[in-house]
C-alpha cells in the first residue's frame, strides 16, 4: 500500500463536547457526593436501567441498595460497575476533589489532544510545553502527558524507539505488568487503550508489521468486550480496526484485512461515527487495488471522492485523487 493513512484518536478527557468524551462529567453542586448518587446519575446519562448495570456484576437489588446508600459495595464490585459506565474511582474523586492546578492541566491537556485529533499538530506540539510544570503533582497526569508528548514524537521526529519507550513508560504507570502479547480479556480505560494503539503503530512504522498487527487484535478484542456506552470506546476500536486494514495489508494478507475494513466500516454505521466511512471506503480501495481488483476500486473511489469534497475532507479527497491517478490512471 503506497498511501498508509495511519489512524491516531486521542480526545478530551474531560470535556463533555456531542457525548465524544471517554467519561461523564458530573456538577458536584447537584449531587451529596455519595456513591450512590453518582452511580445512579452515571447510569441514567448511559440510559441503563439498573438490571443492564449489574448484568454480569451482580443483582439488579444490590445496585438499587447501593443507589439508595443502603450497601457499599466492594472495590471490586464498584470498579466493575463504574468501568462499565465508563469512568473509574480515580475519575469519580477527581471530579470532586480537583484543584484549580489540577483542572487547568485537564483543560490544557484535553485541549492538546483535540488538537492532535483534529490534525493541528504543530499548534498541539507548542502547547504540549505548558503542561510541563503540572506533571509531577499527579501519576495520571504524568501519563497523560507522556501519552500526548509520544505522539508529537510520532507525527514530528519519526523516532520509534523514543516513541515506545514513551509510551511503555506511559503504560507501566497503571498497568506495570500487563503483557503485550495476550491483553485481550484486560479491562482498559481509553487512555491506555490510546497507548496501546500508539505501541502498535510505532512498531508497525519501524517495520514489526506482524507484532503490531498481534498487538492491535488483542486491541481490538478488549474494546470489544467493553460493554460501555461511552463513545469513546466505538471510536478507538473502528480507529484500531482501520489500522489493522493496512497492518494485514502490508503483509498481504487481504482477505484478513477486508474482514476487518468490513468491521470498520459496520462499526461506523452503527455507531455516531459516520463521518469515518468515507476514510473506511478509501482503505478499502486501496486494498481492492492490491488485490488486483481495479475496477471495484475504481467504484469505490468515483463514488466516496466526491462524499468527501461535499463534507471538507479536502486532505482526504486529494489523497484518493492522487491514488487515483498514480495507481489506476483514474481522473476524478
Amino acid at each position: 500500500m503506497n498511501g498508509v493513512i495511519i489512524k491516531i484518536w486521542l480526545c478530551g478527557e474531560t470535556q463533555m463536547q456531542e457525548n465524544k468524551s471517554n467519561m461523564t462529567i458530573i456538577d458536584n453542586k447537584n449531587y451529596n457526593n455519595t456513591i450512590g448518587d453518582i452511580i445512579r446519575s452515571l447510569r441514567k446519562r448511559a440510559n441503563m436501567t439498573q438490571e443492564d448495570l449489574a448484568d454480569g456484576i451482580c443483582s439488579a437489588v444490590s445496585v438499587s441498595r447501593i443507589e439508595n446508600g443502603v450497601q457499599m459495595p466492594s472495590s471490586t464490585v464498584l470498579e466493575a460497575l463504574l468501568d462499565k459506565l465508563g469512568t473509574s474511582t480515580y475519575h469519580i474523586c477527581n471530579i470532586f476533589y480537583q484543584t484549580d492546578e489540577q483542572l487547568a492541566f485537564d483543560r490544557q491537556a484535553d485541549y492538546v489532544a483535540n488538537c492532535f485529533s483534529a490534525g493541528r499538530i504543530s499548534e498541539a506540539t507548542e502547547l504540549l510545553r505548558t503542561l510541563e510544570e503540572y506533571v509531577n503533582t499527579d501519576p495520571l497526569n504524568m501519563q497523560y502527558y507522556l501519552l500526548l508528548t509520544a505522539t508529537a514524537n510520532l507525527y514530528d521526529s519519526g523516532d520509534n524507539e523514543k516513541t515506545l519507550s514513551l509510551l511503555r513508560k506511559a503504560l507501566a504507570i497503571t498497568k506495570p505488568s500487563l503483557d503485550l502479547t495476550a491483553f485481550q480479556d484486560e479491562l482498559l480505560t481509553i487512555r491506555e487503550a490510546n497507548i496501546l494503539n500508539l505501541i502498535a503503530v510505532s512498531l508497525f512504522k519501524s517495520g514489526q508489521s506482524s507484532k503490531a498487527i498481534r498487538m492491535s487484535n488483542e486491541l481490538f478484542q478488549s474494546l470489544s468486550r467493553h460493554n460501555s456506552t461511552i463513545s469513546g470506546y466505538d471510536i478507538l476500536r473502528i480507529n484500531v480496526a482501520i489500522n489493522l486494514t493496512q497492518y494485514l495489508e502490508n503483509e498481504g494478507r487481504y482477505s484478513e484485512a477486508i474482514m476487518y475494513c468490513n468491521q470498520a466500516e459496520i462499526l461506523s454505521k452503527n455507531s455516531q461515527e459516520q463521518a469515518l466511512l468515507p476514510e473506511i471506503q478509501f482503505i478499502k480501495a486501496m486494498v481492492m487495488h492490491s488485490m488486483g481488483k481495479d475496477s471495484d476500486s475504481r467504484t469505490i473511489l468515483m463514488a466516496v471522492v466526491p462524499y468527501m469534497e461535499l463534507i471538507g475532507k479536502k486532505e482526504f479527497a486529494k489523497l484518493a485523487i492522487d491514488f487515483a491517478k498514480k495507481e489506476l490512471n483514474l481522473q476524478i
